[in-house]
């Protein structure tokens, strides 16, 4: 779970982000068997990013518990090993890519995911990488 409080004095939360997806939530049905209900953790293991003009907040989550262990929680684990694209003031996703399905090899990111501006033919582009 991922959470943005509203000002670092009070703590309030504005949103938040299952990284394991609850019942009802989109990507639920990537856990086969219910294992979304049980597995324990798909933390953002790294700093995460933020680009002020487009109000965007990237996160890098990891793989999710047991690391080299998957036989307990089948199916690809959306959003395990993914970095997520979230609207930083509603915490809505915006998009996603997840790099390892199932990930039993600690393939995650552990470094922030770095923003730049490049031109490509002359229009403006805005690619991640990591």
């Amino acid at each position: 779970m991922t959470s943005w409080p509203s000002t670092f004095t009070t703590g309030k939360k504005l949103w938040v982000f299952h990284t394991i997806p609850r019942k009802g939530e989109f990507g639920y049905d990537t856990w086969l068997n219910g294992s979304a209900d049980y597995t324990g953790n798909a933390g953002v293991w790294g700093p995460f990013s933020t680009d002020e003009e487009l109000g965007y907040v990237y996160l890098n989550i990891e793989d999710a518990t047991n690391d080299t262990y998957g036989g307990h929680r089948p199916g690809a684990n959306l959003f395990s090993s993914s970095l997520v694209c979230l609207d930083i003031k509603t915490g809505r996703r915006i998009w996603y890519k997840q790099l390892v399905h199932h990930d039993i090899w600690d393939y995650d990111m552990p470094p922030h995911p770095i923003l730049i501006n490049i031109n490509v033919d002359g229009k403006r582009s805005r690619p991640w990488c990591s």
